[in-house]
């Protein structure tokens, strides 16, 4: 019984609502504000006309409020028009219509552009004014539908602009990724190229000079292969330590991809490090320490500024990530985790502040 309710209801929500809309259940949810219009029956005894066309009125209002989640630009003026007109019939029999102006300037942002938007929703604000002023509606009418019109229909503009900027921000880190990932396949091709093209040219031309002389100077021809073993051995060392500095990310990597990404996501990002070289397993900490932090930063700590800076004093590292985001101290997660584990593995320690933005100071012994 349960499962054909919920068939029903989805397949009624599908047929509602489109396919692609983000909304989830929001749209039923608005329409709370239509108690509104009938609370007013309940100070008075209405005549059956008054019911009658208040009930027309909402049928045909809920059919124009479902199709508007439909279409955009002109067709959405159609369905703000429509429901404009149906406020206006309904005002002759309850000043509680007014809500219906409410939802109208809520569609004002499917119209078009911002601009748009707002221009349309002061059309629908100098209709309730002309409204109340040629038919003598009292304040019970226009001031909700003034008020929550403004309101309501510019946060939806608002909303709406926000939506869209989040939209093609994640184009924009969709694409930076699979460029970074591009890029990191050329590198890799043709860092294998210099590496094996030129020692298997070696290794053809040892193995037909061996074939040659195999039949004539045996001695020679042993010298030559003994040599394919050594190229071979010495081809198979490079392969492993290229295969090993593929699968570690050093702290210069990860820099340029933490500045990469975060200008993409219109973060001022720099840095400051020393120009020594570093001991390959602390760069690679540092550089995990790195991608954990600024991937925290993305996600939780909506900041504008991102300043990191590596010190070296007594023989002590020392690395401060600042940034002036919202993150606060709390429970801390696997990637906080991670960091205090590779750090006591090296002897460092981990501190964290949140006064002023959100800090990560960690220090490691040389």
């Amino acid at each position: 019984m349960i499962k054909r309710f919920y068939a029903l209801a989805t397949s009624v929500h599908h047929r509602l609502l489109p396919a692609n809309s983000d909304q989830g259940v929001l749209p039923y949810l608005w329409l709370v504000y239509l108690g509104i219009y009938f609370v007013h029956f309940a100070f008075y005894d209405p005549p059956a006309w008054h019911v009658w066309l208040s009930a027309t009125g909402t049928l045909l209002f809920l059919a124009c409020y479902f199709r508007a989640y439909w279409t955009t630009g002109f067709q959405t003026l159609f369905y703000i028009a429509a429901i404009c007109a149906i406020g206006s019939v309904s005002t002759l029999v309850n000043p509680g219509a007014g809500v219906f102006f409410v939802y109208a300037s809520a569609f004002a942002a499917h119209a078009g552009p911002p601009k748009q938007s707002l221009a349309i929703i002061g059309v629908i604000l100098a209709y309730i004014v002309l409204l109340a002023w040629l038919r003598d509606l009292s304040a019970y009418f226009y001031v909700p539908a003034l008020v929550f019109s403004i309101m309501i229909g510019g946060a939806n503009v608002f909303q709406r602009e926000i939506a869209k900027k989040n939209a093609q921000l994640k184009l924009t880190q969709d694409e930076v990724k699979r460029l970074a990932t591009t890029a990191e396949r050329e590198r890799i091709a043709r860092d294998l190229h210099d590496l094996i093209g030129h020692t298997f040219s070696m290794l053809t031309m040892k193995a037909q000079l061996a074939k040659k002389l195999f039949d004539h100077d045996t001695d020679k021809a042993r010298k030559e292969i003994a040599e394919l073993e050594q190229i071979s051995r010495r081809a198979l060392a490079e392969v492993r330590e290229a295969v090993t500095g593929y699968r570690q990310k050093d702290l210069a990597t990860e820099l340029a991809n933490a500045k990469t990404l975060l200008n993409s996501v219109e973060v001022d990002f720099d840095y400051t490090i020393p120009d020594s070289t570093l001991p390959a397993n602390i760069d690679t900490t540092l550089g995990f320490i790195v991608r954990e932090a600024i991937t925290n930063l993305v996600k939780h700590a909506n900041a504008t500024r991102c300043h990191i800076t590596l010190t070296e004093a007594d023989r002590i590292l020392t690395m401060r990530i600042v940034d002036n985001g919202s993150s606060k101290a709390g429970p801390e997660g696997n990637g906080l985790k991670g960091m205090r584990e590779r750090l006591t593995q090296l002897g460092g320690e981990l501190t964290l502040n949140s006064k002023q933005g959100f800090n990560i100071i960690l220090t490691v012994p040389l």
